[in-house]
Formats: C-alpha cells, structure tokens, sequence
C-alpha cells in the first residue's frame, strides 16, 4: 500500500484531495491574487476555512462589514501556521509570485452559501499599502 502524494505547480487553485466532507486546495499566485489586480473579497456563511502558508510571500486579508464598509485586518502569513476564517468572516489572500499555500474547507462549501463583494477605492488603497509594505515594493 503506498501513501496518496499531491502537488500543484501551476498557476492558481487545484483542489488535490476530496473525501466529500471536506477538501484541501493548493493555491498559488494567479494574477487576481496579485497586488495590482485585487479586488473584491469573499465570504462562506455556512463554512470555515484554513491557510497554511507553504513557501513564498503572501498576505490574509480578514475582514468584517458593518453599514457596507469593510474593516480590513492585513496579517503577513507564515510559513508553517495555520490561519483559520470563521464562517461569516470576509477573507482574500494577496500574493507575490513565489507564494504557494493550502487550504482546507468543507465539502459543502459552494456559491449558495458564499458571496463575492469588490473593495471600495479607499479599502484598496490601504490593503495594497499594507501588502506593498510587506512585500518590500
């Protein structure tokens, strides 16, 4: 018997494992993870979700939403830790080129209990000052 070996090099999500209770990803940088093409962020309102920061530079936004408005935390990732995302928690990952992370979530996580909103003007402004300052650019 030998043991189940995934990867994903690509650009990108592949989602490499599914047991249907829950799934692991493997998400490398795509261009809208890029610090110039982020926009909008997302949020499982049924599900949680891990990160686990592999190799690479990237950054979780967290973020809550009250009166339409987000209020963004930006936390440098860490190779090694895992980053949970409560379910009703907005979240997107910005990332450098380099950056190869996983991620974790239920089966059940689809587009019927999850939702997409674009950041404001401002909102991005300050979420790519703060990557920017991470990323050294």
């Amino acid at each position: 018997m030998n043991a189940d070996i995934y990867s994903h090099e690509g650009e990108g999500i592949q989602c490499v494992y599914d047991n249907k209770n829950w799934v692991v990803c493997i998400k490398n940088w795509k261009p809208n993870n890029d610090i110039e093409n982020i926009e909008r962020l997302e949020v499982h309102h049924a599900t949680d979700e891990q990160f686990i920061m592999i190799s690479g530079k990237a950054v979780l936004l967290a973020a809550t939403r009250e009166n339409d408005a987000f209020q963004i935390d930006v936390i440098p990732m860490e190779s090694g830790k895992v980053y949970n995302i409560p379910q009703g928690m907005w979240f997107n990952t910005v990332a450098m080129k380099d950056a190869k992370m996983a991620y974790v979530q239920d089966a059940g996580t689809t587009a019927e209990n999850s939702e997409y909103c674009n950041m404001t003007a401002g909102e991005l402004a300050y979420v790519k000052k703060k990557a920017a300052e991470y990323f050294n650019c």
